[in-house]
């Protein structure tokens, strides 16, 4: 870490942001947030760290890395700088070369006709996740995409667990198993030497996905589909919702083994992607489904949508009314909060936040950590 550490306020990043808006950075309220949040996760920076916080969120195309260097100089101070002219990267958090599409680290490699760059092109990021982590899934690039999808197989959430119906043969437990006895003596002559013992057995709850695939929810979709396709292949109980203009299930869909396989697959089947959204209609239509199915009925239920929806408000709340009253939990996910000054004003969102347990942004992979602790619990603030 740099010498002198240095405190950046919110008020900071803002004029900073602005700084590169003027400089012809496309630079937007969400990448602004991502970057204070990421200084609150590093805690405290020099101008090095500083440096390389801002590059990764605010700049991540090599033709703005020069501009993105001269505003930094000009508002903070330039950082020590190595023996090829760039800022030194802190060297407690080492860095490392990965190729700009396949992520992978070393050698560079080209896209498929095009020439291959030197090895000292490859573009160089922090190898510390705590950044990437706070980064909105809409800001990533490939490479970022690529670990981000590595991080969504590891979250493992701890589902609820409600009790089952029937007993079962346990190694102990408040009933006796008299046709277990009874067998069992029929073994010793009669003699019974144990006595079996039932229990009531605790399974754990399913989980049911709703994702919002219209035009403006792409990334934060792909992103949640990654997490359903790695829950289903941990053995859970899962079921996986599409809705755009209406209802499409994709549980089978996303049970094959390759991730990349099953959402080519989806991207075929799903014929209303990225396009508009009837929320309140394809909720209804689950319901009425599904209702009395696992998928919905003791389930723990996960919507991801930013709400913008074309259907009437009221039918929206009323779907809701009735998914929470058969589900255990519900769940929203809304990336749009992943802006502090979002207000869930809007008309459709409005109606059917009285009905929704947790409400989170799911924008980031924070906010996906955030969503697993949520998954266990009754309410979180």
């Amino acid at each position: 870490m740099s010498a002198e550490p240095i405190e950046v306020t919110g008020r900071t990043c803002v004029e900073f942001a602005a700084l590169l808006r003027r400089r012809g950075l496309a630079i937007g309220p969400e990448q602004t947030t991502a970057f204070y949040a990421a200084l609150h996760l590093l805690g405290q920076v020099g101008l090095r760290e500083l440096y390389w916080a801002g590059r990764v969120v605010l700049a991540n195309q090599r033709e703005q890395y020069p501009v993105y260097t001269a505003a930094f100089a000009e508002f903070f101070g330039p950082p020590a700088e190595d023996d090829h002219g760039l800022p030194a990267p802190p060297r407690d958090r080492p860095l490392v070369a990965v190729d700009r599409e396949a992520g992978a680290p070393g050698t560079p490699t080209a896209r498929p006709g095009e020439p291959e760059e030197e090895a000292d092109e490859a573009r160089v990021v922090p190898s510390d996740v705590r950044l990437l982590k706070v980064k909105s899934f809409a800001l990533m690039d490939a490479d970022e995409r690529r670990r981000a999808a590595a991080l969504i197989r590891d979250l493992r959430p701890e589902l609820p667990r409600r009790r089952g119906r029937r007993r079962r043969p346990a190694p102990s437990g408040p009933h006796l198993h008299v046709r277990g006895l009874l067998r069992a003596s029929l073994r010793t002559d009669g003699e019974p030497m144990q006595l079996p013992r039932r229990r009531v057995p605790f399974r754990e709850r399913p989980l049911t996905l709703v994702i919002d695939v219209s035009g403006s929810m792409g990334p934060y979709a792909l992103a949640l589909l990654r997490f359903g396709h790695a829950m289903l292949h941990t053995g859970h109980r899962v079921e996986v919702f599409t809705v755009g203009v209406h209802l499409t299930r994709i549980t089978e869909s996303l049970r094959r083994t390759s991730v990349d396989a099953a959402l080519r697959r989806i991207g075929r089947e799903v014929d209303d992607w990225d396009g508009g959204t009837l929320l309140g209609t394809a909720v209804r239509d689950l319901v009425d489904r599904f209702g009395g199915h696992s998928a919905v009925r003791g389930a723990v239920v996960v919507m991801c949508s930013d709400g913008l929806d074309r259907d009437d408000p009221e039918t929206l709340g009323s779907a809701m009314r009735d998914l929470a009253r058969r589900a255990h939990r519900v769940v929203w996910l809304n990336p749009l909060k992943g802006d502090p000054r979002y207000r869930p004003l809007q008309r459709g969102m409005a109606a059917a936040l009285p009905h929704v347990d947790v409400f989170l942004a799911g924008h980031n992979l924070v906010s996906f950590e955030a969503m697993c602790t949520a998954l266990t619990r009754r309410r979180v603030a």
